[in-house]
């Protein structure tokens, strides 16, 4: 099996064969023009995050009216009078508390750990198909005889993107993707080991060098803009920063080759600059094409990465000179990626029976950073398969729940026209929430942007309109005035069993017992929390450590949830 070696000749043979000089500048070219626009969207990406945070931040500490800025006052509950019960227990759930429910909370709760993975399995199954055509396309260009190891080998090889596919889809912990990358890496082996003993002429470092040449370039690129500080916005800036690097590579590569003959230096720098303002403004264009797409339900925000992700691959794998493919190659094959992805999508929603989506509300301490993020990208990922999350933009997950159009309308100056300035605004954002699947089957993340004297009027238009309410009381303490007020309207408008408290060590639990204490005393009398039955606050204690504390805590938010009545003609289905 003279796999590389056939490989390389055949390599050595289309080199030397006479090929139009504009096509191998294009080609090598946008090879290059690919890795320096990747690298390069790395820190344009967070600079754009950064300015776009400390936007948010200066709307929200801005009054509606005034646009002064002036320190958040805490509202106190001003009802005297005391509820019939005995005072609120605060009481810490367990894994055996966690795991009593009924039917329905079995049914949501299996529906949330399996809906991922059969997103992912969808996707997986595109991107064998990604790959079986790469392979095809390859070996045919060679003129290899068709061989079954040399074909499983090159195409194990072409599917390497399925396994970053399945870890952002599915998988949330470290331990979890480390397993899925290992039983990609032991298959490989695996048919490797089996190939060199068909074949003597071939040997590990083949095996390994095949591997490098066809993902190791295109897989660093996708570290440097999809890890998850930039992965909102990163796809977004690739696209643009490849298409106008492409206005200046497209005429120096001509320039190489010697097609500008006669050009004086100044028609040479303005045939550069021409091509950049062209390129720049088919990336603009682009840009807004996509986000026009986003705001009309045609793709989604997962989509838009996973898009990425084999759009990379199947440029550089086409563009490559060394992997001897023919031009364009990598496009036919993600092509064939998307039709199957939503032929699969297509068909699990017609088999999928209409169900009622459950609405999560989210508070959390703003201060929480990176633990929101780690929170926030575990949850939605089970979450989002059955229902919205809404929650109040903060700047713990501003630079997380950015979505397309609105990236556009801070890069276009018109963010400020996001924020909810008054009750009419208010309505108008309420009535243009999506609560309706997208075509993969996840619902979306309703952000509402609020000044500092708009929150608390967002806040009771949410609390009375969710299924069930998660509060992220890590880091709470004495500093957080507006999380005691949440506190306040959680006992005063919503039915406690509707609510979760996550807690951690960093949590001052006897600040948040006086906190809950001095609400209950002066519980409003229309609270739905007076009743004969002694309250019961329920915390989860929650340190992210493994995936078992993620599933309990999904167990419970499925308890949470109101019983809602079926909707009659509902389209909506979920993955």
């Amino acid at each position: 099996m003279m796999l590389l070696e056939s490989h390389h000749s055949s390599l050595v043979q289309r080199l030397t064969q006479p090929q139009d000089p504009g096509i191998v500048a294009l080609t090598s070219e946008a090879s290059l023009i690919l890795v320096l626009a990747a690298i390069v969207a790395l820190p344009i990406s967070i600079g754009l995050l950064r300015r776009y945070r400390r936007a948010v931040l200066r709307s929200m500490r801005t009054h509606a009216g005034s646009r002064t800025v002036e320190p958040l006052l805490v509202e106190t509950p001003t009802s005297p009078n005391r509820p019939a019960q005995r005072e609120p227990d605060l009481a810490i759930l367990d894994p055996v508390s966690s795991n009593i429910a009924g039917p329905e909370v079995h049914t949501l709760y299996s529906n949330l750990l399996r809906a991922p993975w059969r997103a992912a399995a969808i996707y997986g199954a595109a991107g064998l198909c990604y790959a079986l055509v790469m392979t095809a396309l390859t070996l045919l260009s060679n003129q290899f005889v068709f061989l079954p190891l040399r074909f499983l080998l090159v195409f194990w090889s072409y599917a390497w993107p399925a396994v970053l596919t399945v870890n952002l889809v599915a998988v949330v912990t470290r331990r979890t993707k480390l397993a899925t990358a290992a039983a990609y890496f032991l298959t490989l082996a695996a048919i490797g080991a089996i190939a060199i003993a068909k074949s003597p002429a071939l040997d590990w470092g083949q095996v390994v060098l095949l591997w490098l040449i066809t993902n190791l370039p295109a897989t660093l690129l996708l570290w440097a803009f999809l890890n998850r500080r930039i992965r909102a916005v990163g796809p977004l800036v690739l696209i643009f920063l490849f298409l106008a690097l492409m206005g200046l590579g497209f005429p120096l590569g001509h320039v190489m080759v010697g097609q500008v003959d006669g050009l004086g230096a100044y028609s040479v720098i303005g045939l550069i600059v021409l091509g950049i303002a062209v390129f720049g403004l088919t990336g603009w264009l682009a840009l807004r094409w996509l986000g026009g797409r986003y705001e009309h339900k045609k793709i989604s925000d997962q989509s838009v990465i996973l898009d990425s992700i084999w759009l990379l691959f199947g440029v550089w794998e086409s563009v490559s000179l060394f992997l001897g493919t023919p031009f364009l190659s990598g496009l036919v094959a993600f092509a064939t990626y998307k039709v199957v992805a939503w032929a699969g999508f297509s068909l699990v929603r017609r088999e999928s029976q209409p169900e009622n989506s459950a609405k999560l509300l989210l508070l959390r301490v703003f201060s929480l950073g990176r633990r929101s993020e780690r929170l926030f990208d575990a949850l939605t990922k089970h979450w989002r398969y059955v229902g919205s999350i809404r929650l109040i933009a903060g700047p713990d997950l501003a630079t997380t729940t950015i979505e397309p159009h609105e990236f556009l309308e801070f890069l276009t100056g018109k963010l400020a026209r996001r924020f909810i300035d008054g009750p009419q605004t208010l309505d108008r954002r309420i009535s243009e929430m999506d609560l309706e699947p997208d075509r993969d089957g996840r619902f979306r993340v309703n952000d509402f942007f609020c000044h500092n004297d708009t929150w608390r009027m967002v806040l009771s238009q949410l609390e009375g309109d969710s299924d069930a309410v998660l509060m992220d009381l890590r880091g709470f303490s004495q500093e957080n005035h507006g999380v005691t007020y949440e506190i306040n309207e959680m006992i005063n408008v919503v039915p406690l069993e509707r609510v979760v408290f996550l807690v951690d060590r960093t949590t001052d639990e006897e600040f948040l017992r006086q906190t809950v204490q001095e609400c209950w005393e002066r519980m409003k009398p229309t609270s739905p929390n007076r009743s004969s039955t002694p309250g019961q606050l329920r915390l989860f204690r929650f340190t992210g450590s493994h995936g078992g504390e993620l599933r309990q805590l999904l167990h419970v938010l499925c308890g949470a949830v109101k019983p809602t009545a079926p909707k009659e003609g509902s389209k909506a289905a979920s993955v």
